[in-house]
């Protein structure tokens, strides 16, 4: 992989991006690999592998909620395949919903109806517009306060129990009701439209309540293992760590994500495969119990415990 690397832009030292020092040290005019491939591979491309994650989420959203309950199965292997679904929905919202926030889809105001349109389509209008904003905030504060993904209410049950924590983590949906404390400005229209494509979605597949249901505990697992591996352990001095997630779409280069949020997903997802890994989403588990461990907020300077 590094030789190719190194065909493809020569010149690059393979040793300080496997080991991160192009990050934590950089040289003078030193550019990050996943910057020189958005920029020089990947830009005549941009906008076929824009419409390329589109046709993949047509298609996906079909597979999931149209043909896979319709698989005859038997009834373990229905429900392994509708949490299998899950992970494969947390891929799509990666891809076009996340990308989108940052803008890296088709760019401007556009990808804000993308973002919406497609949490409709993946069956979850009760998102739409509030995750941008809260995100967003997350990029802005990360590991500070006011940090989205560290609120109070996670920091007290943190407290009194890790154990509590992380099955209060596991709860889909109601998980996510303390980072909604704030009031978020929607505009009506894409909340209406995100609402209007999960319901033509529904009239068209039909997938039924029990399989949605399944589908989103697929989805809630994996996302919050990919949280626990992305901003907890113990403290390196880093924003967050570098880990491996299946269908990611290279959302486990977070540390790169967080350094320049404009990286694309593709240049992320290839860029990672030069990266050293911190882990996997399926050790994520060890930094949320290992003594020492926990959020990165909990290390910085100012906290407390009372200031999240």
């Amino acid at each position: 992989m590094f030789r190719l690397l190194g065909r493809a832009f020569p010149g690059v030292d393979a040793e300080r991006v496997w080991h991160r020092l192009d990050l934590h040290q950089p040289r003078e005019g030193e550019q990050l690999i996943e910057a020189r491939i958005d920029r020089e591979l990947l830009a005549p491309w941009r906008r076929a592998l824009a419409w390329a994650s589109v046709a993949l989420l047509v298609a996906g959203v079909v597979f999931i909620y149209g043909v896979a309950p319709r698989l005859t199965l038997g009834p373990a292997a229905h429900v392994l395949l509708a949490l299998g679904c899950g992970v494969l929905v947390h891929g799509l919202f990666i891809l076009l919903v996340h990308e989108a926030t940052h803008g890296n889809v088709f760019g401007g105001r556009a990808d804000r109806w993308l973002g919406n349109a497609v949490m409709g389509a993946l069956l979850l209008p009760f998102m739409a517009e509030s995750y941008q904003a809260q995100h967003l905030v997350h990029h802005q504060r990360t590991n500070r306060e006011g940090d989205t993904n560290w609120t109070p209410l996670r920091q007290r049950i943190w407290r009194r129990s890790r154990l509590l924590y992380a099955l209060y983590e596991l709860v889909p949906v109601l998980n996510n009701l303390d980072r909604l404390r704030e009031r978020w400005p929607k505009e009506r229209a894409q909340v209406l439209l995100s609402w209007a494509v999960a319901a033509l979605t529904v009239v068209a597949l039909r997938p039924g309540l029990v399989w949605w249901l399944l589908v989103v505990v697929g989805l809630n697992t994996i996302n919050t293992l990919r949280l626990w591996a992305e901003h907890y352990g113990a403290w390196r001095g880093r924003p967050s760590n570098t880990y491996w997630c299946p269908l990611g779409f290279g959302i486990g280069n977070h540390e790169v994500h967080h350094r320049k949020a404009s990286v694309s997903a593709a240049a992320l997802w290839l860029g990672l495969w030069f990266r050293e890994k911190d882990g996997s989403v399926f050790t994520s588990p060890l930094r949320v119990f290992a003594k020492g461990h926990g959020h990165f907020r909990a290390f910085q300077p100012d906290f407390t415990g009372d200031n999240v």
